[in-house]
């Protein structure tokens, strides 16, 4: 396992028969996003001021629960609610949840959760609430290094996507491609690499050479890739995390 991966605690979820919240009509062909509301995950003084100090962001907790919000908003299946209507407060919302105030602005299902700063790590706790059943049907814990909160961003979109839609989500995902840029008669190619929303986009060659068709590994961890070595093609393997690569082989007559 990787230095830097994240550790999943499962805290507690309660037994009850697994469904989902949200039913697609396809005879009709019409879907009505399903109301969430999304509480800003609470964070304690003390945390909020290390987590500002490392990542200079100014609320973690409201960072990463706006990580959620949008990727449940673009997978059109959603439909998070104004922060401006909720009725609790974070810290109060995460413990117990007044279901009849979230009730009254129509949330169907509710997300809470609390930020920690715990020994130089990332800890983050989040809750999912049935608010019509007003009962509780998911509770997970995340501790990771800080510069991996977007990536619990994701990885909370994904829980509950699969909760309410009994289908695997997909925001914890990367995309490897390769980006172009110059004249076309000049024209520079450098595998690059981004998180599924756009985000942490970061080179991986330095555009010397032609590169084509990249792809993961089973893994994710690793990316095969074609280029050109004195105009003689050649598949590489590169570790996404180091930098470093390997030719797999030389493939004269390859095009």
């Amino acid at each position: 396992m990787k230095k830097n991966f994240i550790i999943l605690f499962l805290l507690f979820i309660i037994p009850t028969k697994a469904f989902a919240l949200i039913e697609v009509d396809i005879t009709r062909g019409n879907l009505n996003p399903l109301p969430l509301a999304v509480s800003p995950l609470s964070i304690d003084n003390k945390s909020k001021k290390s987590f500002e100090k490392i990542l200079e962001k100014e609320n973690i907790g409201s960072e990463i629960s706006s990580i959620v919000e949008n990727n449940l908003r673009i997978s059109g299946l959603f439909n998070p609610l104004n922060k401006d209507a909720f009725l609790q407060a974070p810290d109060i919302a995460n413990l117990k949840p007044r279901f009849e105030d979230w009730n009254l602005i129509k949330a169907q299902a509710l997300i809470t959760g609390k930020v920690n700063y715990v020994d130089g790590k990332l800890r983050v706790e989040f809750r999912l609430w049935d608010v019509l059943a007003a009962k509780e049907m998911m509770a997970l814990a995340f501790t990771t290094v800080p510069n991996n909160w977007r990536r619990v961003g994701h990885i909370i979109s994904d829980k509950v996507y699969e909760r309410l839609t009994g289908e695997k989500g997909y925001f914890d995902t990367r995309i490897i491609y390769v980006a172009e840029e110059g004249p076309k008669t000049l024209r520079k190619k450098r595998l690059a690499i981004m998180d599924q929303d756009g985000a942490n986009n970061k080179f991986l060659t330095l555009g010397n050479e032609l590169v084509l068709t990249p792809r993961f590994n089973p893994t994710s961890q690793m990316v095969t890739y074609l280029s050109y070595f004195k105009n003689l093609p050649r598949v590489y393997l590169l570790d996404i995390e180091t930098g470093t690569q390997e030719v797999v082989g030389d493939f004269p007559g390859m095009t």
